[in-house]
Order: C-alpha cells, then structure tokens, then sequence
C-alpha cells in the first residue's frame, strides 16, 4: 500500500479542522441563543412586576404633557380656553394623527400581503415541516458522523431541528437544512486553499460570536441574570421603590401644572381682568 500523498494528508486535516470549527460555531451559537432566552425570559418576569408602575407612570406624564399643552395654549392667545375648546383641539389633533397611521398601516399591510401571495407555498406548513424534517433527518442522522467533532455536530443541528419541529417554527428548519447543506458542500468541494480560506473566515466569524456573547453577558440582564435569588429580589425591590419615588414626584408635578393652568384661567378670565 502506497503511502498517502501529502497534500492528501493535508486535505484531511484541513477537512478535520473544518469539521471541529464548524462544531464549535454551532456550540457557540446555541450558547448565544440560550443567553438570549434567559434575558428574555427575566426581562418578562421584570416587566410583570413593574409593568403597572411604568403604566401608571406612562399615563401622568402624558397627561401632564397635555396639561403643560393647553396651558402654553392659553398663554399663546392671552384669553381664558374652555377645557371643552381644548379637548375639542385635541381630539382633533389625535384624530388626525390615528388616521395618517391607519393609512400607513393599510399600505403596509397591502404591501406583505402582496410579498405573501407571491412567496408562499401552497403546501400547507405542516406537511411542509414534516418533509424538511426528514429530509433534514436523513442529512444530519449522528450514525453517519466520521468523527467525534463531527457526531457532536450532527447531534447539535438535530437537537435545533427537534426544537423547531416542537416549536412548528418553519423558517427555522429551513435555515437549518440551509446552513447544513451550504457547511457539507464546503467539506466536500474545492481546493485546498478554499479549505484554508473557510477555515480562517469560520474563526473571523467565531470571534465575533465570542464578542456578541460577552456583550450580551456584560449588559444590564446579564449581569443581573447572573445574580443569586436574594440579590436579584433586593435589585427588583429598589427598582420597585424607585419607580415609586418617581410616581410620586410625578403626581407632585401634575397637581403643581393643575394649579398653574387655574390661575392662569382665573387671571385671564372676565372676573379676574376687572
């Protein structure tokens, strides 16, 4: 048996190389994903407990800002309003910026709906899940994996392709047999200087996910997902009593306006100029 040329021998390192760089970026991925869900997941549990104090907040700023509106009314035109004469401006304000949106969003609307009409396939979604999924199956199955590195792989793409299947998340199976058939391609075609060149990019590319993951592990959740219970419930409680103060101050500013929008009306009144 003749022994194996070397630019054989360097093929298939280059080709195991690519291999465990292509298991690695998909580890990486599902780290990203994973922290992206664990964000998510407690910014929902903040947003429960605070929502009704960021609501309640919300509403007396905006109606302090209208407030603020008719009294700058008031002192433009030097003559006492009625609050019925600044409704009416109002309403009619709103009025007219509700029917510009409701127009913006009919276009908008027409618009998707004509990209769907000519993308979509006629194939129900569920038959077509099914079909990517086995054929995604057949692909990607662990028993034709060469090595370890490339088991791991095949088991990663397979474990995402169960979840989608779960989560009925077509656009997720597709990109899956996407990048699976564009990765076994790269393994499988071209020169050894393309092999070099994908080797490299997929590190570029690594590094980059290695940032985004940091990034995301730096951010306010993140630092906060990495809390124990106790100092993430005295984290939630100060936010709690800090939106509290802020209320607070914020009913203190309105009954403040309140009292200037009635003495400005008072002053310019026919009583109050006599």
């Amino acid at each position: 048996m003749l022994p194996a040329r070397s630019d054989e021998l360097e093929r298939v390192q280059l080709e195991l190389e690519l291999r465990r760089r292509l298991s690695a970026k998909a580890a990486l991925q599902e780290l990203l994903q994973e922290e992206q869900r664990e964000q998510q997941r407690l910014q929902s549990e903040f947003d429960s407990r605070l929502a009704p104090l960021r609501n309640d907040l919300e509403r007396l700023v905006s109606e302090i800002s209208r407030l603020e509106s008719r009294l700058d009314r008031m002192m433009f035109t030097g003559k006492g309003v009625t609050d019925e004469e600044l409704d009416q401006e109002a309403d009619e304000a709103r009025a007219d910026e509700a029917a510009w949106w409701a127009e913006w969003r009919h276009k908008q609307s027409e618009r998707a709906q004509h990209r769907i009409s000519k993308s979509v396939s006629p194939m129900p979604d569920d038959i077509q899940m099914r079909r990517l999924y086995r054929t995604l199956a057949r692909l990607v199955h662990p028993d034709r994996a060469t090595d370890p590195d490339d088991r791991a792989r095949r088991e990663e793409v397979m474990r995402q392709a169960n979840e989608a299947k779960e989560a009925r998340d077509l656009a997720w199976m597709q990109r899956l047999l996407s990048e699976w058939s564009r990765e076994e391609e790269e393994l499988h075609s071209g020169g050894i200087e393309a092999l070099r060149a994908r080797i490299s990019e997929l590190g570029l590319e690594q590094q980059q996910m290695r940032r985004e993951l940091n990034q995301l592990k730096e951010s306010a959740l993140g630092r906060l997902l990495r809390l124990n219970d106790r100092d993430l419930r005295r984290h939630l409680r100060h936010e709690e009593s800090k939106l509290r103060r802020e209320l607070a101050l914020t009913r203190l500013r309105r009954r403040r306006v309140l009292r200037t929008l009635e003495e400005r009306r008072e002053s310019l009144s026919p009583s109050g100029d006599a």
